[in-house]
């Protein structure tokens, strides 16, 4: 049995710093989704990236620490919990006969992956995660309004 106040002080630094890391990202993405309207913003974004880092970071420093921490555990454990949140996300709307929030529900999918990455050490990774979740919001959101339009 690990001891867990002999866990290194850089480790646990670690840790922060990668938590600080997916929240800034998770902000982005957040800020993206805030300036679209939509009701998962900067807040939950950070908060989802920085917890999902958090998680798999302590994992792997247990992992480290004592032999017997599996960050890949906690990644089952971040998945599954993400999925409750985003299904909380998705509902039906009867005005207009349509799905809503299942791209929020994905967004926050997303973010939970960038702060999986941003854990794990892969910190390039999950900037560049950002980048490609921001350009798949913003890109698709003027095409889809564009089209609209032209409708």
């Amino acid at each position: 049995m690990i001891n867990l106040h002999s866990v290194d002080m850089w480790q646990q630094l670690s840790v922060i710093i990668d938590a600080m890391i997916a929240a800034v990202l998770g902000s982005l993405i957040g800020w993206e989704r805030d300036r679209a309207g939509k009701s998962a913003g900067p807040r939950t974004m950070a908060l989802v990236g920085s917890a999902s880092a958090a998680i798999v970071a302590i994992g792997a420093v247990m992992d480290i620490a004592a032999q017997y921490g599996d960050p890949t555990r906690a990644l089952h454990a971040i998945i599954t919990g993400i999925g409750f949140l985003g299904a909380g996300l998705i509902f039906t709307d009867k005005h207009s006969s349509g799905i809503q929030g299942v791209t929020t529900a994905a967004t926050v999918f997303s973010t939970a992956a960038v702060g999986v990455a941003v854990g794990l050490g892969f910190q390039v990774v999950g900037a560049g995660l950002t980048i490609v979740i921001l350009v798949i919001l913003r890109s698709t959101q003027v095409l889809e309004k564009s089209i609209n339009r032209n409708a």
